[in-house]
Order: C-alpha cells, then sequence, then structure tokens
C-alpha cells in the first residue's frame, strides 16, 4: 500500500555515544570499496578490521590506505560482525551467501543481485541462517531528500539520471536506473504488494528512457551515460507547477555525507532499531523492476 514517506521519515544520523562497534570487513577495495571504506572507517560506530579484494593491486592499495587485507573471504579473522559487498553486480550474491553462511551480517551494495536465480539464493539464504541483509540505496539518505518533495502523490513524475562513465544499456538499467527504481517507491511509500507494469521502454546506446506504472501511479524513469557531468533530478507537476529537485550535488545541514548516514542507519538496523535503510526484500523489488525493463531492451 502507499503510505506517508514523510511521517515515517529517518535518516538515521544520530548516535548514542556509548554504542557498541561493529567490527565490519569491506568486500571489494575498486573504487567504490575504497570510498566505502574510508566512510566506515572514520564512523564513530565501526571498526574496519579486514578489507578482503583478490587482486593483489586492490591489496596493494588497501594496505597503503592502511587497512589490513587478505585475499579470500577464507581468510577472515573470526570476530567479524557484518561485512559489505562492494563487488562487481553479478559477484554479489556468491558473496554474500559466503559472508551469511559464516554467520556475518550483510549490505550489499545495489543492485542487489542480477539475475532472479541469484535473488532467490539471497533471500533464501538470508532466512537459512538468520543474519542482517540490507541493501545499499543511497540516495533514501540524499540531503536534498531530508524533507519529503511532496505530501501528496503528485501528477506527471520523471526520474532522471545521468552518468559521466561509458557503459552498456543493460549495465545502465542495472546499475544507474535501479537508484530510482528503488527511489520511487520509496519516496510513494509503496510496498510488493502494489503491481508493477512496464508500460514503455525507448533506448539508445546511451540512454533509456522507461514508463512504468507502480498501482494507479506512472511515471517515467531516464537513464543516460557520457555525460559531461554526473547529475540526478526528480521533475513533477503540483497544481498544474512544473517542479524540479536536484539530487546531485546537495549537502547537509549537520555537515555528514549520504554515505555516513547510510552507515549510521546500518548500525542502527543491526541492533533492530528502525530506520529507512532498505531491506534485502526491498533491494529485491527494485533488482527485479531492473531486470524486467533490462529484458525489454
Amino acid at each position: 500500500m502507499f503510505g506517508d514517506w514523510y511521517k515515517r521519515l529517518d535518516l538515521g544520523t544520530e548516535h548514542p555515544m556509548h554504542a557498541k562497534k561493529i567490527r565490519l570487513a569491506v568486500i571489494g577495495y575498486g573504487r567504490f570499496g575504497r570510498v566505502h571504506a574510508l566512510r566506515a572507517r572514520a564512523h564513530p560506530l565501526f571498526e574496519v578490521t579486514c578489507v578482503v579484494d583478490p587482486l593483489p593491486q586492490a591489496m596493494r592499495a588497501a594496505q597503503s590506505d592502511g587497512f589490513q587485507t587478505t585475499d579470500s573471504l577464507d581468510r577472515l579473522p573470526q570476530d567479524i560482525d557484518a561485512a559489505c559487498v562492494v563487488t562487481p553486480p553479478p559477484t554479489h550474491a556468491n558473496v554474500a551467501n559466503a559472508l551469511m553462511r559464516k554467520g556475518i551480517s550483510v549490505l550489499v551494495e545495489k543492485p542487489f543481485a542480477t539475475s532472479e536465480f541469484d535473488i532467490t539464493s539471497l533471500l533464501e539464504t538470508a532466512r537459512a541462517t538468520g543474519c542482517h541483509l540490507f541493501t545499499a540505496h543511497i540516495e533514501r539518505f540524499n540531503p536534498a531528500l531530508a524533507l519529503s518533495p511532496w505530501k501528496d502523490i503528485p501528477e506527471d513524475i520523471e526520474f532522471e539520471r545521468c552518468s559521466r562513465s561509458i557503459s552498456n544499456v543493460e549495465s545502465l538499467v542495472l546499475d544507474l536506473m535501479v537508484h530510482d527504481l528503488d527511489l520511487v517507491s520509496h519516496l510513494l511509500g509503496a510496498d510488493s504488494a502494489q503491481a508493477f507494469e512496464v508500460i514503455e521502454v525507448r533506448h539508445s546506446q546511451r540512454e533509456v528512457m522507461a514508463l512504468l506504472a507502480i498501482g494507479p501511479v506512472k511515471f517515467r524513469v531516464r537513464a543516460r551515460n557520457g555525460d559531461d557531468a554526473s547529475s540526478a533530478s526528480i521533475r513533477w507537476s503540483e497544481r498544474g507547477e512544473v517542479k524540479r529537485l536536484l539530487l546531485s550535488g546537495q549537502s547537509s545541514t549537520d555537515g555528514t555525507d549520504a554515505l555516513t548516514r547510510q552507515y549510521t542507519a546500518f548500525h542502527h538496523a543491526l541492533q533492530g532499531q528502525h530506520t529507512i535503510l532498505a531491506s534485502a526484500m526491498d533491494g529485491a523489488m527494485a533488482a527485479r523492476r531492473a531486470i524486467a525493463i533490462a529484458k525489454k531492451v
């Protein structure tokens, strides 16, 4: 059902003075894996115990940044509480499943997975092991969304996201558009019980546009690559007036960035507290919708 998202807002920015530190492993030390590790190390609620990456150059980079490293999950320290998976998307399921089978709770980067088989395996492993499993849909913590952009569902909603990097059309959907496939459900307060429909998909080598519906609400999502600068925005109509909210390049009033806020929420969620961190089911829903769109390009 559609809910009042703005009444449930909890960015997860506050933390108790004497909260237990989470001993964290960061899996994958590419460009964004490094950002994760550095943010988590600077966070007062986390201790980055280990970085895992099989590539020698990645291990050297992590060691240069002062992290303990290993090239295999089999050699993880015994006292890890949680892990963040920042490996290539097709490997998310294998890595996260292996961690959960070790009793380690996981925050897996978006997309949650890239196939229905992998989505199902992740959900089944989480149920079987009892481990916490969350999805790193970071836009939920965007400072531009500290307040809801609307109270009532508006008309003519369009999400647009552009990237400087060059990627194939499938990656445009699974790795870029998936941000907004989660965000629209989050902003509308819609859950998986709402019917989802792919009405139309248009694409070129650089852009994918999808006309979609969640229940009675229709909206457009655009993803484009090869731009001069990365950007993201939401546009909608409200009482005949066109409004636009820029999501990229926004600063928070408390000095924290979205990734730091997401880690605070991860800590809270591991303690059983309410947060807006994307659940495994949220991540699965966004990934399934991305896969449905990708099948039409």
